[in-house]
């Protein structure tokens, strides 16, 4: 069985490829306007292990829009979409769950119920986090972030069958036997999809002041920000939002400074990239995380390699860009691109045997990076499972 395709191409193939710094915006911050810091060692490449030694979790088959943070409590949360968990009567267009395991390889996951357990359509219009329907027809899930005694969920598809525009759901008992969300009173109709950016346990190692995340761009032209979750594109900026009140929607801006002078402002018109790499059609759907044995983010980008092609899925085709920053803003180096399907190959049994792509999102949980920063995991969709793949940065 292979799940409808979830991405669509509209541009053609370029041939140029480069990750550029953006030009230097009218607005300023004085508190990350400072000079940037010395050159840190470059990785050249990842190893990853076989594919015969990667990990799909079976109980996952068909489950996408995976959105993994590190919570207090020791265990990741994350949402997931188009599927039917366990515990469910029918299949999910968004759901919420448990991942838990001491290592990469050893995860388990636990669907849990929220806000009303005998309602399985609630995100809407109560206060749970699960919605039915099929693509652009459901609510679905886009970042996800514990913060501030709370877990942060942005939730895309606001706008009905439309798949565009996010909102923000928060819950202060995330972790209970059936937690509760409560809407933010206010949307972003000009954003399609916000991945936050990830760190340490709880947030451990992040900004005293902010909270980032990734939002997808038509083009790399100032104020071309994407407000669609399924459009492929070729470029990535920064909403950046004031922990002292995530609720407020005028404490979030948009990234519209340079590198070396980052500066964000109100209006999405100002936006201006943090990564653009012509000729590449992504996902629209980043995964950022902080590195600490690097001192480095990592961001995982999945994209089409044969995007003249309009009838696949990254899920099943999918390639995979892995790129090293000391800021979230850029620049940005890259330090592995598959240039076709990765991992490649056919998943496994438990997990229908279909082909295996990148999926169309991949994650780094900051909670299995080791020590130096250079092995990790990478969380994906990947055949339409919750796919695990170890990799080694070589240097």
């Amino acid at each position: 069985m292979r799940p409808k395709p979830l991405l669509h191409v509209r541009a053609p193939v370029l041939s140029l490829i480069w990750v550029s710094a953006a030009s230097l915006a009218a607005c300023s911050d004085p508190v990350e306007n400072r000079a940037e810091e010395p050159a840190l060692a470059v990785a050249t490449t990842i190893r990853w292990d076989p594919r015969s030694e990667m990990k799909q979790i079976p109980s996952t088959r068909g489950c996408d829009s995976w959105t993994p943070t590190w919570a207090p409590d020791g265990h990741l949360y994350t949402a997931y979409g188009d599927c039917q968990p366990r515990i469910a009567p029918r299949k999910l267009g968004m759901g919420y769950g448990r991942l838990s395991g001491s290592t990469g390889y050893g995860i388990t996951f636990t669907p849990m119920a929220t806000g009303d357990p005998l309602d399985w359509d609630d995100a809407a219009a109560g206060s749970g986090v699960e919605a039915l329907g099929e693509g652009p027809a459901s609510e679905k899930p886009a970042g996800m972030l514990h913060v501030g005694g709370r877990l942060w969920y942005w939730i895309r598809n606001i706008t009905p069958d439309a798949g565009t525009g996010i909102r923000l759901k928060f819950s202060t008992n995330y972790n209970s036997a059936t937690p509760t969300f409560t809407w933010a009173s206010w949307s972003i109709p000009e954003v399609g999809y916000a991945s936050f950016v990830q760190y340490g346990k709880g947030y451990a190692g992040g900004p005293a002041g902010y909270v980032y995340a990734v939002i997808p761009m038509r083009s790399g032209n100032t104020g071309s920000v994407s407000n669609s979750a399924y459009d492929l594109i070729p470029a990535f900026t920064l909403l950046r939002g004031a922990r002292s009140n995530l609720t407020v929607k005028s404490n979030w801006k948009y990234f519209c400074g340079s590198p070396t002078a980052p500066a964000w402002c109100a209006s999405p018109a100002s936006a201006r990239r943090v990564v653009f790499i012509s000729g590449k059609k992504f996902a629209p759907r980043a995964g950022m995380s902080w590195n600490p044995g690097l001192g480095k983010f990592m961001l995982a980008l999945t994209y089409d390699p044969t995007p003249a092609t309009t009838g696949d899925s990254p899920r099943f085709t999918g390639g995979l860009m892995v790129l090293l920053s000391a800021k979230p803003w850029g620049p940005w180096e890259i330090v592995f691109s598959s240039g076709s399907t990765w991992p490649g190959g056919t998943s496994s049994t438990g997990c229908w045997s279909t082909e295996w792509g990148a999926g169309e999102r991949a994650d780094i949980p900051t909670k299995y990076l080791s020590g130096d920063g250079r092995t990790f995991y990478l969380f994906s969709s990947g055949g339409d499972c919750l796919s695990i793949a170890r990799g080694i940065l070589q240097f």
